[in-house]
């Protein structure tokens, strides 16, 4: 991880970097491996008619950091030669820029080579727990005028920065991570979601009334039309029956009229609310920040033309979708694809009932769910009790029934539950008791608290992920105004993610998921309880407790935190770095 690129063996593709020349020499075979330019890339010449082959200008983007090359330009200036090479940077960003491209069918393509190669290895093939992962990263920008750019919210500073949110799909073979998918999305920002929401339902409102209305009017008229038989009928025969049933009638009419007076009168307030939401709405646009950004700002933002049958427009059209949705669709894809794993692992911002759903429709409930859980107002029903509580209703009324993990060191409660009729398992965790619940639920009802525990930390394989293709291969370091370049330049730094994880396996006989479990059984578990460092460890959760700070949060923030941890690095002795090492 980026945190720790001065300690030897704990980098990934560190260990890959340093190493650069064996690495480049070894990187024609791996591409050969995944056939770049006669299976998975070949139909993108087909786009291009004249010029260099379009496979040919992606072999080259795919091995520049390599060269240690960060961008098209160094490459045109530093003369390095590649044979049958003689393109200009041109014909790269016109590469970048094509809209018609399917990226996304070229990662998948990818990916696909990977769990073959590794499938068909007897050395390689791992018959460990398998999982899709889900997470989002923040990739920062600089330039207002990228298409579709907008300021969004960084979880970890608790500040709004300039850039896109990158929702990854991920695939833990049980060794290794790969990238399945991606989408990049912008966010419009709290206060024009209020404002907007505000006006659809000022206007869901009114539509109400106004069926309401058409309703009753309808059914003036048939009682109208009864009226009218009922008089003549009267007129015909003057008997007590029929003088009952216009007398009924008559009084209908006078209490449907009522009715429609009442709810005419009702409809002018709904569109006078109306009206003033819409004007609220518009003031806010042309005067708010929209996406962060003026209206001045929005306008400057550069705009390109593209086809409505192009994978541009569909990725510019998930830009504006949000993450839940198109997490639920990552997930239909990669099923569809042929992947099913054990489970599916997310974080708080991730769970829902829809996603329960998802899940129970895809291979007749194959893919069970470990999620980490916000203790919430959230009702679910307690199976020994057949009574609904909210989650916290729940932790208060079992907190008396706490069990004790001596091999994790934790506390925790179990309950069984069924959230909207799916049969799901509650864990709720902490550390010591001044420490803060943390929850974890799971679908797969067979499953142990340990192995449960286990289980969630592969989902800070993600994480690394995150952070090594940020250091090592430009993840989300593309300037290029297009979202088209975006899209490609994030697909490119996945597709040399994925050759380096094959590489790693091949070459070290140490899989690239190897920082991941030395920090996952040292330091990384749901409890955090297992020390990267066991002194300076210990001497924290010391200070954590006597301190009333949450340990699992506090750590969280270390981890994340690159300077902490560079001058946290600083303070181990020597010796304490090479057994770290």
């Amino acid at each position: 991880m980026q945190q720790y690129k001065n300690i030897n063996k704990n980098s990934e593709l560190e260990i890959l970097t340093k190493d650069s020349e064996k690495l480049v020499s070894s990187l024609t075979d791996v591409m050969n491996k995944f056939e770049i330019k006669i299976n998975a890339i070949f139909l993108l010449d087909f786009i291009k008619s004249k010029g260099i082959a379009l496979s040919s200008l992606l072999s080259i983007l795919i091995i520049l950091p390599f060269y240690s090359i960060v961008s098209v330009s160094q490459l045109i200036r530093c003369g390095i030669k590649f044979k049958e090479f003689k393109a200009k940077k041109d014909a790269f960003y016109d590469f970048k820029n094509n809209e018609f491209i399917n990226w996304r069918n070229l990662l998948d393509l990818h990916c696909k080579r990977f769990i073959y190669l590794i499938n068909n290895n007897i050395n390689l093939k791992s018959n460990k727990t398998t999982a899709f992962i889900f997470d989002d990263t923040l990739l920062k920008k600089s330039g207002k005028k990228i298409e579709k750019i907008s300021v969004v919210y960084d979880h970890v500073t608790n500040t709004f920065i300039l850039g896109y949110k990158l929702l990854v799909c991920g695939f833990w073979d049980g060794e290794s991570f790969i990238p399945l998918d991606f989408s990049l999305h912008r966010e419009k920002g709290t206060n024009s979601e209020k404002i907007n929401n505000e006006y659809l339902k000022s206007a869901k409102i009114l539509d109400k009334q106004q069926n309401k209305i058409e309703i009753l009017n309808i059914k003036l008229k048939k009682i109208s039309l009864k009226l009218e038989k009922a008089s003549l009928k009267y007129q015909t025969k003057a008997n007590n029956k029929n003088l009952n049933n216009l007398e009924k009638f008559k009084n209908e009419i006078i209490e449907i009229e009522k009715e429609l007076s009442e709810n005419k009168s009702l409809l002018t307030k709904y569109q006078s609310d109306k009206s003033i939401a819409y004007k609220k709405l518009k003031h806010f646009y042309y005067n708010g920040k929209t996406y962060g950004l003026t209206k001045k700002e929005r306008d400057e933002q550069f705009k390109k033309a593209v086809s409505t049958k192009s994978q541009g427009f569909k990725r510019r059209k998930e830009a504006d979708k949000s993450k839940h949705d198109m997490m639920l669709l990552m997930l239909e894809r990669a099923v569809k694809s042929g992947l099913v794993p054990n489970y599916v692992i997310i974080d708080t911002w991730f769970f829902s009932f829809e996603l329960l759903q998802k899940l129970e429709s895809l291979k007749n409930g194959a893919i069970k769910l470990v999620a980490m859980v916000k203790i919430d107002s959230k009702k679910f029903t307690i199976c020994q009790t057949n009574k609904e509580l909210s989650l916290k209703g729940i932790l208060k009324k079992y907190e008396h029934k706490t069990k004790r993990c001596k091999i994790k060191n934790v506390e925790y409660i179990p309950v069984k539950c069924l959230y909207k009729g799916v049969r799901t398992d509650l864990y709720f965790v902490r550390n010591g008791k001044k420490q803060k619940w943390h929850l974890l639920l799971t679908t797969d009802l067979e499953l142990k608290f340990i192995k449960l525990l286990e289980i969630y930390q592969i989902r800070w394989s993600i994480e690394v992920f995150f952070k090594e293709s940020k250091q090592y291969l430009n993840l989300g370091a593309c300037q290029s105004n297009t979202f088209d370049a975006q899209i490609a330049d994030i697909t490119i730094s996945m597709m040399q993610h994925i050759m380096l994880t094959y590489y790693k396996r091949i070459n070290y006989q140490q899989k690239i998921g190897g920082l991941f479990e030395k920090i996952s059984n040292e330091l990384v578990e749901l409890d955090l309880v297992t020390r990267l460092i066991e002194l300076f460890w210990q001497v924290i959760e010391l200070f954590c407790d006597f301190s009333s700070v949450d340990f699992i949060e506090f750590q969280k923030e270390i981890m994340k935190n690159d300077k902490i941890m560079n001058n946290f690095y600083k303070l181990i002795p020597e010796k304490v770095k090479d057994k770290s090492a």
